[in-house]
């Protein structure tokens, strides 16, 4: 008898170790993104702004639920708050207009 619980539990041990980053990875926390727009379509966001002190691009999906300010265009300053869930994708919950020449891209 205790053979068999043996495994069972293991197996409920390593289930629930794998489970949980993936729950605690659920909860959003929502971030922000300050940068310009590099591609904007009707389901996706492209920005190029700083973080972590490297210039990045990161792309976004837009959903019916996303807020945004106005009529987003190429090469406009936004700050873009959103979420990154379970496999990383990040949502976009909000697009606005920021001003801050600091992030100005040199062609």
């Amino acid at each position: 008898m205790k053979i068999a619980i043996l495994p069972v539990a293991a197996a409920f041990a390593i289930g629930t170790s794998l489970v949980a980053p993936i729950a605690a990875g659920a909860a959003s926390d929502h971030r922000t993104f300050d940068g310009v727009v590099v591609h904007v379509s009707h389901d996706n966001i492209k920005v190029r702004g700083k973080e972590g002190g490297k210039w990045q691009i990161l792309s976004f999906l837009i959903n019916h639920g996303t807020k945004i300010a106005h009529t987003i265009s190429n090469n406009e300053y936004v700050r873009i708050t959103f979420d990154q869930r379970f496999l990383g994708v990040r949502h976009a919950d909000s697009v606005d207009p920021y001003a801050d020449p600091a992030l100005k891209i040199k062609s």
